[in-house]
């Protein structure tokens, strides 16, 4: 073998495509068709090309919109098929959809481009002591781990906003946790004013440029900079302010610190309470009597 091919033989592995899938699984098909029409119409309609490019990890400006030189093409395509129905969402090459069979519910993210995602990783050939950096996603099989955790990232982000389709639980129960104080580890927790002096903080926190980024005081800064919550602060009291209320946002159960950055994220808890008290501040009178009726 050496004397046909050379003595520096080697191979370099790679992962041409991946599919990866997050199945929620229910006792009997029945309990899924009844409601599988609204899950992916309200996937088809929430799936407006800033969403899509957000779901698969792709920059937004600071006001949640797609970038104007953006190059990459977004496509949406519901199909029905003898098992179930289908919804998938392109960003160039890779895509991510919701569909069902029989009594499973799946999310499958499937990647072509894998240099599409940045991760954190250590250079080619660096020894394992280096220094981690956000660099392209490679098809080699060494990026395997890593391309699992963005697969599953993307999944999470699209069922994230599946989960906000239909929530019966009244708003009275929603806020009940979060209008009183607490006691987190021997420290009183005040309670949130909800629609007082707390209303803009909590609303910036659900602007879609965080979701893929994570939210940060700096980013929170500059959206809130010139609205009664910022005014009259210099820069510094600003983030000073900023990061004593991140603190009582944790405290609170509403986002979680990713692990070694200065950044976080909203929990289950945080996306639904944004999401409730965006919906409500933006319901007419009128419109909330009749829900209520």
């Amino acid at each position: 073998m050496s004397q046909a091919l050379g003595p520096h033989l080697s191979y370099y592995w790679t992962l041409w495509q991946s599919e990866w899938a997050t199945d929620l699984i229910m006792d009997a098909p029945a309990e899924l068709t009844t409601t599988m029409a609204s899950i992916l119409r309200h996937a088809w309609v929430t799936g407006n090309s800033a969403n899509v490019l957000r779901y698969l990890g792709r920059p937004l400006t600071a006001a949640g919109k797609p970038y104007a030189s953006c190059p990459n093409e977004v496509m949406s395509r519901v199909l029905d098929f003898h098992d179930g129905l289908r919804v998938r969402h392109w960003v160039d090459h890779n895509s991510v959809k919701v569909y069902n069979e029989q009594n499973v519910l799946r999310i499958e993210t499937t990647i072509n481009m894998p240099d599409m995602f940045r991760v954190y990783r250590r250079a080619q050939g660096q020894p394992h002591a280096a220094r981690k950096k956000l660099r392209p996603l490679r098809k080699g099989v060494a990026d395997i781990p890593l391309r699992a955790q963005v697969s599953q990232e993307v999944n999470n982000r699209l069922m994230d906003q599946l989960s906000t389709f239909s929530d019966k639980t009244p708003m009275i129960d929603l806020l009940a946790p979060y209008v009183r104080a607490r006691n987190q580890q021997g420290r009183r927790v005040r309670a949130l004013d909800l629609s007082g002096k707390d209303r803009l903080l909590l609303q910036a926190l659900s602007d879609p440029s965080f979701t893929v980024s994570g939210i940060t005081n700096a980013g929170l800064s500059k959206m809130l900079r010139n609205t009664s919550w910022g005014a009259g602060r210099t820069d510094q009291q600003l983030s000073a302010r900023l990061s004593r209320h991140l603190r009582l946002l944790r405290d609170h159960g509403l986002i979680r610190k990713l692990p070694n950055r200065h950044r976080y994220h909203l929990t289950n808890n945080g996306r639904q309470l944004t999401t409730a008290l965006n919906a409500m501040l933006s319901a007419s009178t009128e419109q909330l009597l009749d829900m209520a009726a």
